[in-house]
């Protein structure tokens, strides 16, 4: 069974509780296989995505399609009540092999990461005590970071960075506008996920614990990319950049089974072109 690899791609400043700002190490490449992705993922590549082909095709594509909505009468496998302390922090923090202080330092690092995605956005308000959410999650936050999606300052941008002309930097400007999902698409690709994993009976078995350090594995990976492309933008470090887009290609295209250039999100949900 072939493993997902947590790689984090490098040293990374952050602000802990007080204000000043610390640098963790966290080794490069760290090779952390982390084994509760497998069934999201051999899952998603099996069903998920043939069932995505398939009902474009049944409905002669997703233009005009009709906006998903909660399954009627669906029993709801995906959430879970989580226990107050996270689970993979530590574990990950322990196989980092530094002193204690420095495993203290990555377990704070993880931890951080968990609570900034608990704490949400105004764009995604939906359950954070959810793998479908977190699998949501994942695949925005490092579609976002692989487009240069995110918000930036106009100087700073990287799209706008790479415009010859104005009218060229309105068309990218317009382009990032385009690729944007909304709240609503959002919305629909978690009632799709949902609906599909819940289906499953892999998880129907699945422990509060197991579908807990599955969301915080989905939350990690992310973060760390999302957290490295705000530092490239921030920092103006074009390599960090081109890392962390590769990065987020290999961590999309590894789960989905996908060329990320073929995905796309309407009211149905999630596609593929």
């Amino acid at each position: 069974m072939k493993k997902i690899l947590l790689m984090t791609i490098v040293s990374i400043a952050f602000l802990s509780a007080g204000t000043t700002a610390q640098t963790i190490f966290i080794p490069r490449p760290p090779v952390i296989y982390i084994p509760q992705l497998d069934p999201v993922r051999m899952h998603i590549q099996n069903l998920v995505f043939r069932n995505m082909v398939t009902a474009a095709s049944q409905r002669g594509g997703t233009t005009g399609a009709k906006k998903r909505s909660p399954a009627a009468g669906a029993v709801d496998y995906t959430m879970f009540n989580p226990r107050q302390e996270n689970y993979l922090p530590k574990m990950l923090a322990q196989a980092s092999k530094g002193n204690a202080a420095e495993q203290r330092q990555a377990e704070q690092f993880f931890n951080s990461l968990i609570e900034r995605y608990e704490q949400g956005s105004p764009h995604h308000e939906l359950p954070k005590n959810e793998l479908a959410y977190a699998l949501v999650h994942f695949i925005l936050v490092n579609y976002e970071a692989y487009y240069d999606l995110g918000p930036a300052p106009i100087e700073k941008d990287p799209r706008a960075k790479r415009a010859r002309t104005e009218s060229h930097r309105t068309a990218l400007m317009n382009e990032k506008t385009s690729l944007l999902t909304t709240t609503e698409e959002d919305r629909a690709m978690y009632y799709q996920f949902k609906e599909m994993l819940s289906a499953k009976p892999e998880f129907k078995k699945m422990t509060d614990k197991q579908k807990q350090e599955m969301t915080e594995t989905l939350v990690i990976m992310s973060r760390i990319i999302n957290l490295a492309h705000e530092k490239a933008i921030e920092n103006d470090e074009e390599q960090l950049l081109q890392e962390s887009h590769q990065a987020a290609e290999k961590g999309l295209e590894e789960l989905l089974g996908v060329p990320i250039d073929k995905i796309k999100f309407d009211l149905t949900g999630t596609h593929l072109k």
